[in-house]
């Protein structure tokens, strides 16, 4: 009898040690190495997700490229994230002190040279360096692609939104390769939501529902939106942009292939039409 009471007073005592050890990692800060580079984009945002990571207890290491060091204010970064340093390329000693210990890494500004650096594979700087380690150790990479976007509203503003549409399409490859990388592309308002695992708005409440079954299409010509039938229409590219919504914004229903990227600009574009999207 003693020795039974013994023997479960030993294995509760082992449960409550085992609970404690899974409390405390799951109580751990996590920790992400966060990079900028020279684009200014969707910086605002990117600092914004940043902070609420931090008052959620993460721990943050930023690195600045040499763009980014000179286009935007180191001291300002480093004050407003109350950090004790900013890396750069000229006081990194040593890579792997960044990237060691980290759970993600997060690109908060990418620029245009960057996603098509990385979309080929060239590590010609320490972030790219740093950034293609993440790809090849499995480490959760997210980036904020406002900067890289070519329908970016912003830069559109700027009026830098009148590039052909071949050059559009060849920036929205670089993005769609990135992604076929296991990269999260999302925009710097989503970056703190698609950080701590929640995603985004525009995959649950756009994108309606999914069918297996054919439909007719018109021959796709040039990429081109093509209607169906009245009221809906059919978008076969590999990425669907906002400027491609707006050119189907007369429809009440939009099809896209279930492999296709949808932006984020051109989700937010399809809620203010009203549109509803379908993948086939």
């Amino acid at each position: 009898m003693e020795k039974m009471l013994e023997n479960g007073l030993l294995d509760t005592l082992i449960q409550k040690i085992v609970d404690e050890v899974i409390r405390r990692i799951k109580n751990q800060p996590k920790k992400a190495v966060v990079f900028f580079t020279g684009a200014t984009i969707g910086f605002k945002d990117s600092m914004d997700s940043l902070l609420k990571l931090q008052k959620d207890g993460w721990q943050l290491k930023v690195v600045l490229s040499d763009d980014g060091m000179k286009v935007l204010n180191p001291a300002a970064i480093q004050k407003e994230l109350s950090l004790d340093v900013i890396y750069h390329s000229g006081n990194i000693k040593s890579q792997k002190e960044l990237y060691g210990s980290a759970d993600m890494f997060v690109i908060a500004t990418m620029s245009v040279n960057t996603a098509a650096k990385l979309a080929v594979g060239i590590t010609d700087t320490v972030l790219l360096s740093l950034v293609n380690h993440g790809f090849m150790a499995g480490t959760p990479v997210v980036a904020a692609i406002n900067a890289c976007d070519p329908d970016d509203h912003q830069r559109a503003k700027l009026g830098m939104g009148k590039s052909s549409p071949k050059y559009r399409e060849m920036l929205n490859n670089n993005i769609a390769t990135l992604r076929d990388f296991g990269m999260k592309l999302v925009s710097g308002k989503d970056l703190y939501a698609t950080c701590i695992g929640d995603p985004p708005a525009e995959a649950s409440d756009l994108i309606v529902k999914k069918t297996d079954k054919s439909v007719r299409k018109e021959p796709v010509v040039n990429n081109q939106t093509l209607p169906v039938n009245q009221g809906e229409c059919v978008i076969d590219k590999k990425v669907v942009s906002r400027v491609d919504i707006l050119k189907a914004q007369g429809s009440n229903v939009i099809k896209i292939p279930a492999g296709s990227i949808l932006t984020g600009y051109a989700a937010d574009a399809a809620k203010e039409f009203g549109l509803q999207i379908i993948r086939i």
